[in-house]
């Protein structure tokens, strides 16, 4: 049965929702990461969405609507976007103690050019844990974010590559990186201090 998870217990109004999405096939894990939220006392809203005929690409296509659909529930609220088959150790209130508009896992790589010879830097944001504060920058940027998936020709691993142009494009909006324990790294990556870890065995269910 399809239905959205949500557990907002909590003094009001609440300082920050965990909020995720998932479909039929990803229930199982959404009612997983609700109780762990749920026994770390954080409150969090999972919206259920069915699959149809979407393809992989069109889901995972679906998290800057999913945001601005939570941000209009919780106006006051900051949103933390979580993937549903991330897991949780404890409290995520610290995920709110950042200068700016937006939090996410930033990666730096150097990369090698052939020819001519010369080092670049590759900067990665991940999409899978991020913080966005309710003001009107974050809005925009959200659905400017959602414009860029449905105008430009992205294909898997489009959502982050999109969101990486949009926030370079983003004039006026405040990006920090995150706190690595925070950021959802593989639970075999991952340090002992991390709070939210992801296990990668849930991709090939995920796109039954």
């Amino acid at each position: 049965m399809l239905g959205d998870i949500v557990n907002t217990a909590g003094v009001a109004p609440l300082p920050y929702v965990v909020v995720g999405f998932f479909t039929p096939n990803y229930r199982p894990l959404a009612d997983r990461l609700s109780a762990e939220l749920t026994k770390t006392q954080n409150p969090h809203h999972l919206i259920a969405r069915e699959k149809g005929t979407s393809t992989w690409r069109d889901i995972v296509h679906m998290k800057p609507g999913v945001v601005l659909e939570a941000m209009d529930r919780y106006p006051t609220s900051s949103i933390i976007l979580l993937d549903a088959d991330s897991s949780v150790r404890g409290s995520l209130a610290p995920m709110l103690d950042f200068v700016g508009d937006i939090s996410a896992r930033a990666k730096l790589r150097l990369t090698n050019h052939v020819w001519p010879f010369r080092q670049k830097t590759v900067l990665h944001i991940s999409s899978r844990s991020m913080v966005f504060k309710p003001n009107a920058r974050v809005r925009k940027f959200l659905e400017d974010w959602q414009t860029e998936l449905k105008t430009a020709d992205y294909h898997q691993g489009g959502c982050e590559m999109a969101m990486r142009f949009v926030i370079m494009r983003s004039t006026g909006l405040a990006f920090c990186p995150m706190n690595p324990d925070y950021s959802g790294m593989e639970v075999d990556q991952a340090s002992d201090s991390a709070i939210v870890v992801h296990s990668s065995e849930s991709r090939v269910a995920g796109r039954k």
